[in-house]
């Protein structure tokens, strides 16, 4: 292990701190974190230059599903064994790596020995590249990967890649399942690193995050700041130390690692569960996110429609931003999304909302925009 692989390591399991920033200490008396202030260091603002008809633009369907995400097992008529995995809303990058090892703990439940067993996997964005990983690595499965798309035609692929749980729902009294499927997948991430396009990053926001809410703190310190380090914007607000997943990285590097390991991925796409019966796998692990609904008709599936800007690479930008729409700074690009609508398809990018989304946070910014965002925006990311 190299000496930088062994400090990326040791800062996730202590916690991610920004060097600019005095650390907030918790309160007894208040229960709550005192203020810090920020010191010398600015951050550099973005460079929102948006040209209508050549900056890139995207939809993305979010697989939310009411109540909460689908993790259980289901055996079919004829004797195949299910195991769904999908419904995880904007939290499938954030949970990936937990829910595979989910998945495999009710796999060897069921069967104990499972080494060698044939496996399909439905669908190849995170959940069922994670999942495949898992079940080929860990249990020495023989996998083959089922899916209409791969990458990068994958709504995984155009996703922001904050570690956070955002726009997932989980019932009450599986908190504790919940959290430790954040700590099993935090630890994974940590694990693979920079190699699979893994970074620490401080997010800053000008509201606590919902996002976080549920996050142990352990896991992603956070920071209530009398100032924000940019100007103008240098208002009091938050900083969450997480992680960056950058998802043309992680998703690529696990196919070719699958790939290696002989795993065979086939074009197919399923809108029955006939058609799942008639595969020669007996175990299938079902990860179409939101397809799921065509094969099994799934009432709780609401899936979130989210526009996408994808600004040019700007590599001095080492932070996230979110709260108020967001703005994720990647290897590839600048990610600003914040939209919400509830839709089956993910149809056609609208260029006038698109516009309004990257004029209001270039007015967050500039230190002239509400820090309400508007009505076709969601609160957190």
């Amino acid at each position: 292990m190299t000496l930088a692989r062994r400090s990326f390591l040791r800062v996730i399991g202590v916690g991610l701190a920004a060097p600019a920033l005095s650390r907030a200490t918790w309160s007894q008396s208040t229960g709550g974190y005192q203020a810090a202030d920020a010191v010398a260091a600015v951050e550099p603002n973005p460079d929102f230059t948006y040209a209508p008809g050549l900056t890139p633009l995207k939809t993305a369907l979010r697989p939310y599903r009411n109540k909460t995400y689908r993790l259980e097992k289901q055996v079919l008529s004829g004797g195949k064994f299910v195991v769904h995995n999908y419904g995880h809303g904007g939290a499938g990058i954030t949970m990936s790596w937990g829910c595979a090892q989910e998945v495999a703990d009710i796999v060897t439940a069921q069967f104990p020995n499972p080494a060698g067993k044939p496996v399909a996997v439905l669908g190849a964005g995170v959940m069922g590249l994670t999942a495949a990983t898992w079940l080929t690595e860990k249990l020495r499965m023989q996998v083959t990967v089922f899916a209409k798309d791969f990458i990068p035609q994958t709504t995984s692929n155009v996703a922001g890649g904050q570690w956070a749980a955002s726009k997932v729902a989980y019932l009450p009294g599986e908190k504790d399942k919940f959290i430790r499927i954040l700590r099993r997948s935090h630890k994974e991430h940590g694990l693979r690193g920079n190699a699979y396009g893994v970074s620490p990053r401080e997010n800053y926001s000008l509201v606590p995050l919902p996002a976080f809410q549920d996050v142990p703190p352990d896991l992603v310190p956070r920071t209530q700041l009398n100032r924000l380090p940019f100007t103008p914007m240098n208002q009091p607000g938050w900083k969450y130390s997480t992680l960056l997943v950058e998802p043309p990285i992680f998703l690529t590097k696990l196919q070719q690692e699958l790939q290696k390991n002989g795993v065979q991925f086939v074009y197919r796409e399923f809108f029955d569960e006939d058609q799942v019966r008639d595969l020669a796998q007996d175990i299938i692990i079902n990860c179409t996110g939101a397809g799921s609904d065509a094969i099994w008709r799934d009432p709780d599936l609401a899936p979130i429609k989210g526009q996408l800007v994808l600004l040019p690479a700007q590599p001095r930008l080492q932070y996230l931003f979110s709260g108020s729409g967001y703005v994720f700074p990647r290897a590839d690009c600048v990610v600003v999304g914040g939209t919400e609508e509830t839709s089956y398809s993910d149809g056609d990018p609208d260029p006038q909302r698109c516009a309004a989304l990257v004029k209001h946070l270039k007015d967050l910014f500039d230190g002239v925009g509400p820090i309400a965002p508007p009505t076709f925006m969601i609160q957190d990311e």
